[in-house]
């Protein structure tokens, strides 16, 4: 029995309300026939020329707007025939997981799980296959198989036995305001390693950036066996819809055209962007050294801080760094979390310039009087930065993408580093930023020392920093 006819079949899913751009969808993934109306639209929301007939894909990627049955006909559907019809070769003992990861688990996950729920207790054939209690998070089945629906979490993932993963709105997973996707996908995969298993990526687009971001840019359109990708409008996907609420959806497109294009065309906003592509981070930090680079006396050290006061949600971070062979070589990133004292925080990070050689530092641009004076109470001199944090964040992408930046392997500098976001503003410079108001003080700091530390901005003459 093939998904198709697993959905329509009167006693299991019984909906035979499939659109055409739905049905497309869940044939391709397993590589079944398409009529010549499918063909059509599958080309339309791949981008793709060709159609791998008999070909199941291992990993799949829905970029489709809301209301096109992202929960209903697509995540709950695919859940229910992994779990209830696929053959898979349990060992004995062996629990296989259909596991569903939504971003939080009060309102999203609930979504697919009621669905799923609903639909296994409806069906008088898979309703049969329930075995003991239906819990707030698991359904067991008498296949040895689980249904788990859990919120977007690493330790959740890791040491399951994965039929399939099935990813819901993994635009939008965060934990505490950071970006989570791709290291939750990172520790499901390992994971899927039975014969049949997959990956489900299902999501409606949000900024440039992330998992989605990063497989459409690297595989829409373009002939591959690694991942099959789809985005459509809501007119293509689910057209009935589209019809039945045209008015509505005209007002929507008058008054917010941005989030009309995310929302309905199911297109990445244009004016929101990762500041640094994460692969390109991921090669600046190097894993063979220590987090902190001891003190050379044949290096000339630069220090770039970002002062605080200690009592609000601002961290006092400090970066130093020096040239090396044209590369700009990060040595030792710090930074204390509220609540502190900055007169003691201060006099600490002095000790360390001292230890490095250095005597002046730049800083903040907005800093106020307070950066200057308290590290003179030191005998280091304090100048502020002529550009502002965003220009900072500008200027080092460059150096990143030439791959011209060491830095350490420091998990809050690189969450931070990766966690940017470039907001472009017509006629304006753009502004960079963290998303959720998340903190950015390390990323800060070594934006700062790479700035100042480029070949284009930075020349030493004696003691002296010069800026320009």
């Amino acid at each position: 029995m093939n998904i198709i006819e697993f959905i329509e079949d009167k006693q299991i899913i019984n909906d035979q309300s499939l659109s055409v751009a739905q049905k497309m969808a869940l044939k391709a993934i397993y590589g079944l026939p398409l009529t010549r109306e499918e063909l059509k639209v599958f080309k339309q929301t791949t981008g793709l020329s060709k159609y791998s007939l008999g070909y199941e894909w291992e990993e799949v990627t829905f970029i489709w707007p809301r209301r096109t049955g992202k929960s209903d006909k697509m995540a709950s559907n695919i859940a229910l025939y992994e779990a209830c019809v696929r053959k898979h070769k349990l060992s004995v003992g062996q629990i296989g997981v259909v596991m569903v990861v939504a971003p939080e688990i009060k309102r999203q996950a609930k979504i697919v799980y009621r669905y799923i729920k609903a639909k296994l207790e409806a069906s008088p054939i898979l309703r049969k296959m329930i075995k003991g209690k239906i819990t707030q998070n698991c359904i067991t089945l008498n296949n040895g198989v689980e249904i788990q629906i859990y919120p977007c979490s690493i330790g959740k993932v890791r040491g399951e036995s994965l039929i399939s993963f099935i990813a819901d709105e993994v635009a939008h997973w965060k934990v505490e305001g950071v970006d989570i996707d791709q290291d939750v996908l990172d520790s499901a995969r390992p994971g899927l390693d039975f014969e049949y298993s997959k990956m489900i990526k299902i999501s409606t687009p949000w900024m440039m950036k992330g998992e989605i971001y990063q497989d459409f840019k690297q595989y829409y359109g373009k002939e591959n066996d690694d991942v099959l990708v789809f985005q459509g409008d809501t007119e293509t996907i689910f057209p009935a819809y589209a019809e039945k609420n045209k008015k509505k959806l005209e007002r929507q497109k008058k008054r917010n055209p941005l989030m009309y294009e995310t929302e309905r065309l199911a297109r990445f906003r244009s004016d929101l962007s990762a500041m640094y592509d994460p692969f390109i981070i991921d090669k600046a930090i190097n894993y063979d050294r220590p987090l902190e680079l001891p003190y050379r006396e044949s290096v000339e050290y630069m220090c770039f801080v970002d002062v605080a006061g200690g009592g609000g949600k601002d961290s006092f971070a400090i970066a130093i760094g020096h040239l090396e062979d044209e590369r700009i070589v990060i040595d030792v990133v710090r930074s204390r979390p509220p609540k502190f004292n900055p007169d003691e925080v201060t006099a600490q990070y002095c000790e360390l310039l001292k230890q490095y050689g250095i005597s002046e530092v730049i800083g903040d641009k907005f800093s106020g009087d307070y950066g200057s004076n308290s590290f003179a109470k030191h005998d280091i001199g304090y100048e502020k930065s002529k550009k502002t944090k965003s220009e900072l964040y500008l200027e080092a992408e460059s150096p990143f993408n030439v791959e011209r930046v060491d830095i350490p392997n420091r998990e809050r500098a690189i969450i931070q580093l990766k966690n940017l976001i470039r907001k472009t503003r017509s006629g304006g410079k753009d502004i960079v930023d963290t998303d959720s108001g998340q903190p950015e003080d390390e990323a800060n700091v070594m934006a700062g020392i790479i700035y100042i530390l480029s070949a284009e901005v930075y020349q030493p003459i004696g003691d002296l920093i010069v800026i320009g």
